[in-house]
Order: structure tokens, then sequence, then C-alpha cells
């Protein structure tokens, strides 16, 4: 009974450990970051502010409305007036304000576009980095476990008297090196994981769901530079600052003004009086002073425009050029390098065990080999960093 009992406790916390683990995949991460994160959500809080504020343009000015009296005696005698006055205003002005404020929906929109791709770079990025550091860690075991395997031989050589006590030693050192070294590699995936949590505000993320690191690919390399959000939002912008100006300018259209009046004359009721007219800004100025100001504020966005689509074909010429770069340093590893190494690790590790090998050749044969599969490593996250940057540039 106790062993069925021992064996149920050790299902449940097997069974608790196994739900604890969660973990996220590129793709999912992704996904969430484009849809929950503040910057998101506070784009879309200021679309809908913009289309909120959009009716807003249509409000007139206040209504006016009084008592007055003058000349009143004892007896109650004299003029006594209740009045209302109310301006409205022309209807370009609702028009021009209603616009530009549809305009500004539409900035937020493209901005919340551009803000969406660069979270998805940066989350794709750290994804990449944190995967390049699970990758380095298998590599290192594997590696630990090698040496393992050659410390035994040498011990066994040691103990039947083939060599000294040395080659243990140095064997030793260099697995001790590699370990300090994983330490440290351990903490960059802890360091990655942390940002990867607070990023994306889950603190129950424990891993990433990735353990080999392959090489991305682009869906689709006709880059329209033209289309990118980033262009589009300065054209909106442009777009805007027109709808602005032409607010501006609508502050020098008149105003229609009516008024009604009643009167109680010496007792006598009623009298009644009205009013029609327009105001003008007479001193014009300072508003046209505005409208050129906002004119040279669409030609700085202009110049703008074209400085952001040059950097964007700067940033794929770049990009280009170290992707062809790096795939042909891929092919000569993959293809001639790794294939070599191979070989040579065979034939190393049996030379040493049956005494034809020194030591220090298999360390430095060992050596070559973690060298080469770090640099292989280096060279995919590299890759995929690029293919990272591909999608930036889409």
């Amino acid at each position: 009974m106790n062993k069925i009992k021992t064996i149920i406790g050790s299902l449940l916390l097997l069974s608790f450990g196994i739900k604890a683990q969660k973990t996220i995949d590129m793709q999912t991460a992704s996904a969430l970051v484009v849809t929950d994160h503040p910057s998101i959500k506070q784009q879309d809080l200021y679309i809908e502010q913009q289309m909120l504020l959009k009716e807003g343009g249509k409000q007139q000015p206040f209504m006016s409305a009084g008592y007055s009296f003058e000349e009143v005696g004892i007896n109650g005698t004299g003029i006594h007036s209740i009045y209302i006055q109310q301006s409205f205003n022309m209807p370009g002005i609702a028009a021009s304000k209603s616009q530009m404020r549809e305009e500004m929906a539409k900035s937020g929109k493209l901005q919340k576009l551009a803000t969406q791709k660069q979270l998805k770079r940066y989350i794709s990025g750290l994804y990449q980095q944190i995967l390049y550091r699970k990758n380095l860690r298998r590599i290192n075991n594997e590696m630990l476990s090698l040496y393992n395997r050659i410390e035994k031989i040498a011990e066994v050589r040691n103990e039947v008297g083939e060599t000294g006590e040395l080659p243990v030693l140095a064997i030793q050192t260099v697995k001790q090196q590699l370990e300090l070294e994983q330490m440290g590699n351990e903490q960059g995936f802890l360091t990655g994981m942390e940002k990867l949590k607070q990023f994306l505000g889950d603190n129950s993320l424990t891993d990433i769901s990735d353990s080999l690191m392959i090489r991305l690919s682009i869906q689709n390399q006709d880059i329209q530079t033209e289309s990118h959000p980033v262009i589009q939002k300065t054209e909106q912008d442009i777009a805007v600052n027109k709808a602005r100006e032409k607010v501006i300018e609508s502050q020098l259209l008149p105003q229609i003004n009516i008024g009604f009046q009643t009167q109680l004359v010496q007792s006598s009721y009623p009298f009644f009086a009205g009013q029609l007219g327009f105001s003008v800004p007479l001193f014009r100025k300072g508003i046209k002073a505005q409208v050129n100001a906002n004119k040279l504020n669409s030609k700085i966005l202009e110049e703008n425009k074209g400085w952001q689509t040059a950097q964007l074909k700067a940033q794929k010429s770049i990009s280009d050029k170290k992707r062809q770069q790096l795939q042909l340093q891929m092919e000569q590893i993959e293809n001639k390098i790794i294939p070599t190494l191979k070989k040579q690790q065979e034939f190393s590790e049996k030379a040493f065990e049956a005494g034809e090998l020194g030591y220090l050749n298999v360390l430095q044969n060992m050596k070559q080999i973690i060298d080469v599969r770090r640099q292989r490593l280096d060279l995919i996250y590299r890759l995929n960093l690029v293919m990272i940057d591909y999608e930036f540039l889409y």
C-alpha cells in the first residue's frame, strides 16, 4: 500500500511540474506583442480619441442671455429688457476641423502599423538571441561529454603507465574552463528570458518552445519602400498638415450673429427688437503667419520622407550584402570544414585511445571542432537577424 501511495505521489508531483512549465514560440510571441503591448493599446486609444473629436468640430459659440434695465424709478418705471444672442460659425469651419481629426486618426492607424513592425522586429531578435544561448548551451554540453570520454581514456592510460597524470590534468582544466563559460552562457539565457517575460507581460514563462536554431526564410523579397508604414505615416502627416492649414485659414471666415430682445417700457408691454450681423477679423497678419509657418512644416515633412526612403533603401542594400556574405561562409563551413572535422574527430579519439596520438593533438582537434560548431551557430544567428530585418523592411 505504501508503495502505491509513493508512486501516486510521484506521479502527482511530476504532473504538477509539467503543468508549471510554460513555453512560447516566436510566432506566438510576435502575435501577442503586436496586439497586447502598451504602446499598441495607446495607439488604439489615440485613434478612438480622434474619431470622437471629429464631432467636436461642429461646436458653436456659446449663446448669450441676460436681463437689463434703465432709469428705474420708485414706481418701477423705465425700460426692462430680456435678450438672447447667438453667433454661428460658417459651415467651412466645422468641416475643416472634422477633416483634420479624420486625417489624424488615419495617421494614428499608420503609426500603429509602424510600431507593430518595430515591436515584431525587436521580439523576434530577442527570441533568436535566447535560442542562440540555448543552442550554445547544447553544444557546450555535447563537448563536455566528449571531454569526459577523452578524460576516461587518459585516466586508463595513466593507470597502465602509458602516460603520466599531466594529460588528465590538462583535460580537466579545459573542462573547467568550458564549465565556467557555460555558467556565463546560462546567465545570458536567463537574462534574455527575463526581458522576454517583461516585454510580453507574462512572468509565468519558463522557456521558449524551439530547441534547435534553424535558418529563417523570407516569404517575399520584393520590397516596395513606398508602401512601408513609416513612409506612409509621413505621407499621412503631410495630409494632416494640409488639413490643419485649412483649419487655420477658417479663422478668416466671418461669424453670423443673431439676437432677439423683448422689452417692458414705462409699464407698456410688449416691445420687441432683433439684430442680424456678422463678425470678421480685421487684423489678419497673425493668422497669415500661422498659415505660412504651416506650409514650411509641410516642406519639412517632405524632406523627412525623402530621408526615410533613402534610409530604408540603404538598409535593404546592407541586408542584401550581409546575407550574401553570410551564406557564402555558411556553405564553406557546412560543405567543407564540418565533414573534414568529423573525420578528424573520429580518428583522433581512436588514435589517442590506441596510444598513437598525444593529448595535446587531441585537445587541439577538439578545440577546432567546438570553434567551428560555434561559428556555424553564430552564422545561423546572424543570418536570422538579417531575415528579421527583411521582414521589417516590407
